[in-house]
């Protein structure tokens, strides 16, 4: 599909445009950027067609999965190049992002089910099929299969095949969101979790998603699916599947007083979660050195492929390189498979007594602070994480639904 000369909403043909060459780098992503921004106005008549190369859309979500980009840039950006009413689509949908983490920043328990659920579940030789793309619905599969082959999809083919899965195949909801997190190189816990449990009905109550075969017909690039036209008229009879839905636990409070510099030598860790370091609360500081680690044992545990560990990698390299640039210290990186292996090697080879970092959002390696923490604290180390004050006051907002959150932080937003 990525290899195909594309045509752009003008109608003219548009150089070739490869998917596999989603943005790992800063550079990368500022480069997409600046090629999407003159048609950013025009995002919200073509965002919802899935048109073959997907340059209708910014293609910037492995940018904000990594915080290579940060949303505030994306929105400072679109609005230097257009009025703020002809890019609010456009807008929303990266403030989407933002909503679906703190929704679950402020309801972390919901996480912790969705894991627990799946330790339950197993994988049935048809969820393997579906999966694969082999259920029958020939341009469903096609989607399985663009996933596999390029780690995305776009955001209208993952509602349909969500709900495909669910409500069409009766597979569990959690075992679909477990393949579309190992898979998507933008795969992120909050907006994919949520997602799926709002195809399936979960999120909000009264309220699932149902692919419906008009809907495809409408939105999908007609040569695509002209060659994938196998299975379509399964989606007349097509049900939501009966879910119980509970109310949502009650939302916490963020919090994340700032604190000062360490005063004795420190180090500053370096995640994937948030690779703009150099553009934090910690951008003055004076680290001792700094360390990027590979959480390689989580990797294994979730499968992930061999395309996203290598997308994380390169990544991972390019952020720590520009905190090495910025702060004028040393640099490492560890692809060590227990995250707190190589950070008590890192404190005791370069006499820290204290490692800071960014606070991890709700996901997998946020699962792993505890120990991390209690492992460093064993051998005299204090690990410290800050929240960016930003996230802290749009994500406390995120308390019930995404247009009262939208609503709640205008003057957030106009500060742009």
């Amino acid at each position: 599909v990525g290899e195909i000369a594309i045509r752009f909403v003008t109608g003219k043909r548009m150089p070739d445009c490869s998917l596999s060459l989603l943005p790992g780098t800063r550079k990368e992503s500022l480069d997409r950027l600046e090629e999407f921004l003159p048609h950013a106005s025009r995002y919200t008549g073509r965002r919802n067609h899935v048109e073959i190369g997907h340059n209708n859309v910014s293609r910037l979500s492995t940018a904000t999965r990594t915080r290579l980009v940060l949303e505030s840039e994306l929105c400072e950006a679109a609005r230097a190049h257009h009025d703020a009413c002809r890019i609010e689509k456009f807008e929303q949908e990266v403030w989407w992002r933002l909503y679906w983490k703190g929704w679950l920043e402020l309801r972390p328990s919901v996480w912790d089910s969705y894991r627990d659920d799946l330790g339950q579940l197993e994988w049935t030789e048809r969820a393997e099929a579906v999966a694969k793309g082999d259920s029958g619905m020939a341009i469903l599969d096609h989607f399985a299969r663009e996933l596999l082959e390029t780690g995305y999809l776009h955001n209208h083919a993952r509602m349909w095949w969500a709900s495909h899965w669910i409500h069409g195949e009766g597979l569990p909801w959690q075992l679909g969101a477990e393949w579309f997190l190992r898979h998507l190189l933008d795969g992120d816990p909050a907006s994919n979790t949520l997602s799926w449990r709002w195809v399936a009905g979960l999120q909000t109550k009264g309220k699932s998603y149902l692919v419906r075969r008009d809907n495809i017909e409408h939105f999908v690039d007609p040569e695509l699916l002209a060659t994938h036209p196998e299975g379509l008229d399964r989606l007349a009879s097509i049900e939501a599947v009966p879910i119980e839905f509970r109310e949502p636990p009650a939302p916490r409070s963020l919090d994340g007083e700032p604190f000062p510099e360490p005063e004795e030598p420190w180090g500053l860790w370096i995640h994937d979660e948030d690779l703009c370091i150099e553009s934090s609360p910690l951008t003055g500081w004076r680290p001792s050195s700094i360390l990027a680690t590979a959480p390689l044992e989580t990797w294994d545990r979730l499968h992930y492929p061999v395309r996203k560990r290598g997308f994380l990698l390169r990544a991972l390299r390019d952020g720590v390189r520009r905190a090495e640039e910025h702060f004028r210290r040393p640099s490492g990186f560890s692809g060590t498979s227990v995250v707190s292996d190589a950070l008590l090697e890192w404190a005791g080879e370069s006499g820290l007594r204290t490692i800071v970092t960014i606070r991890p959002f709700v996901g997998p390696l946020a699962d792993l602070l505890p120990a991390i923490e209690n492992r460093l604290e064993a051998e005299g180390v204090r690990l410290q994480m800050m929240r960016r004050p930003d996230d802290i006051e749009v994500m406390n907002r995120a308390t019930g639904g995404f247009f009262g959150f939208w609503k709640k932080t205008a003057a957030l937003r106009d500060r742009v």
